[in-house]
């Protein structure tokens, strides 16, 4: 397995928990679980048997559903990459830039008004449940692009130089942290409420760590160095 390929999944992981904690997705994820598993907030902090059950199976679900849409996301950028095929060093300094722009947003450098414009179902858990959780999935894919879209505008950007397989399984990868962080929630909904509230009086930090990763992966993209920093990481690494 080539390195920049193994460095391409830990950016997909470290991506799903960011977009997971980050400011304009974490402080709707209780209310994302209570909609999809059809519990209460007391339900879920009671985590009865029965109860953990059908959370787990309900985060799966809605995980199934968004993974699906991200997947066919990096589909397509593999798709479009082995088209450009020799132009792929200038679809590296564009999307070089478009990510270095995304970092500054994050670090509230710059505004994009588009990425504010989200599309969100107005749901109630009565109007939801468990078996409805791959379609708030699915919803989720298509419509929210606040926060994790900087994320998967980068990853976009590094699968665009893989097959479609390749750019495929990238944004599974993807999907499944992001997806693992809405399990691990559900599943221990009392403590992670504990976390939220520390991490929302740590939101600087997120952003500065966010915003500065898509910073330096811009940079390496944009100056083609992307395959080489990456190789003597994992060279260290291993």
């Amino acid at each position: 397995m080539e390195p920049q390929h193994q460095a391409g999944w830990i950016v997909a992981i470290v991506a799903g928990f960011l977009s997971f904690v980050s400011p304009c997705v974490l402080p709707l994820i209780p209310g994302y679980l209570s909609m999809i598993s059809g519990l209460s907030a007391e339900q879920l902090e009671a985590r009865r048997g029965r109860d953990l059950a059908r959370v787990f199976v309900s985060c799966v679900l809605f995980a199934v559903g968004f993974g699906v849409v991200f997947v066919l996301v990096g589909a397509s950028a593999g798709a479009v990459g082995s088209w450009l095929g020799p132009r792929i060093r200038i679809l590296n300094v564009v999307f070089g830039i478009i990510v270095i722009i995304f970092g500054l947003f994050v670090l509230n450098v710059v505004k994009l008004p588009f990425l504010y414009q989200d599309r969100r179902l107005r749901l109630t858990r009565r109007s939801v449940g468990m078996w409805s959780a791959p379609l708030l999935g699915v919803a989720f894919g298509l419509g929210w692009t606040p926060c994790v879209g900087p994320w998967l505008g980068t990853l976009y950007g590094l699968a665009a130089s893989r097959s479609t397989g390749q750019a495929a399984l990238l944004f599974a990868i993807y999907s499944a942290s992001l997806g693992a962080c809405f399990v691990a929630a559900g599943m221990l909904f009392a403590s992670a409420l504990r976390a939220f509230a520390f991490l929302q009086r740590h939101y600087r930090v997120i952003e500065v760590t966010s915003g500065g990763l898509l910073i330096v992966i811009g940079v390496l993209l944009l100056t083609q160095q992307w395959d080489k920093a990456t190789g003597r990481l994992i060279g260290l690494l291993g």
